[in-house]
């Protein structure tokens, strides 16, 4: 089964903890993934190409235009972005206006937390240009080279940069100023409706794997380094800046749904759907009583 990611970061432990401990073969689910950022998996998903993607936050403006997905986890609630400026006279936010921002793919949660960010400081999302780069390893080769800027990059890659011996600053943590649904999960109504039970199969072992990913550090990091052959201390940098960020039961709240959603609709230029035709964490809500009742816990 085709599993779409954007990055191999913490965030996305779970699923690869899945993978790693056996619990999507207990499940019966053989797993690939498939390396796409949200403005790409999203049409994928759209299509029928792939059945799941992790870019939950990316499908969402994809659902408000009309799309027909629903989200049924969600991981963390704040965008795990900071905003890095290469040339030192970028001291300012006003400083950035004009200027080009690197990002992964166009439509993703790079570009929506970014223009959530804008939002917030009262300046024109379209304040900023945005180029494309298709990975974190080429936002990170893109500043290393000066060829950009401004990037939004992660944790690990930030730390990277700075190892490498970059010269650039961080500007923005978009942590501490934007809110919003980030990663999850997401998949199409079609597959709610003629496959539930391997979505509830699917959701089982990645809460398991998230059950893991808080119960044990040492050995989360050590299977991140497995799949993004980072260093230990980037991808403990990364787990120690997401865990604060995660959902309490992979659900968030009503009143977060209906500004996030607000705040999409806004920027996309539509009007805001009802929540429930974007949201549905029914089969989750069912694992999570399910698992909590069993009192199953991870084994290291």
């Amino acid at each position: 089964m085709k599993v779409s990611y954007p990055a191999f970061s913490a965030s996305m432990a779970p699923v690869l903890i899945g993978i790693e401990k056996g619990y999507y073969a207990e499940e019966g689910l053989d797993i690939q993934m498939v390396n796409a950022g949200g403005g790409a998996s999203t049409p994928s998903l759209i299509a029928g190409e792939v059945p799941y993607t992790t870019s939950a936050g990316s499908a969402i403006s994809a659902i408000i235009n009309g799309a027909p997905l629903k989200v049924i986890y969600t991981t963390e609630d704040r965008p795990g972005y900071e905003l890095w400026a290469v040339p030192p006279d970028i001291k300012t936010v006003a400083d950035i206006k004009g200027k080009t921002v690197g990002i992964q793919t166009r439509g993703d949660t790079n570009e929506i937390a970014m223009n959530l960010f804008l939002r917030s400081q009262g300046m024109p999302v379209n304040s900023v240009i945005y180029a494309a780069m298709g990975s974190e390893q080429n936002k990170l080769a893109a500043m290393q080279n000066g060829s950009v800027p401004l990037a939004l990059i992660g944790a690990s890659t930030a730390h990277q940069y700075q190892t490498s011996g970059g010269t650039g600053h961080l500007l923005v943590d978009l942590k501490k100023e934007v809110h919003m649904v980030y990663t999850g999960l997401a998949t199409s109504d079609k597959e709610l409706a003629q496959n539930r039970d391997r979505a509830k199969r699917f959701l089982r072992a990645t809460i398991k794997g998230r059950i893991y990913w808080k119960m044990f550090k040492e050995e989360t990091i050590q299977i991140l380094g497995k799949y993004n052959h980072l260093s230990h201390d980037a991808n403990e940098l990364d787990y120690d800046d997401d865990y604060p960020a995660l959902t309490a039961d992979g659900t968030v709240s009503a009143d977060i749904q209906q500004a996030d959603t607000a705040v999409r609709a806004q920027i996309i230029g539509v009007n805001p759907p009802p929540t429930d035709k974007i949201y549905d964490y029914s089969v989750l809500q069912e694992v999570n009583r399910e698992l909590q009742a069993s009192g199953w816990q991870p084994q290291r």
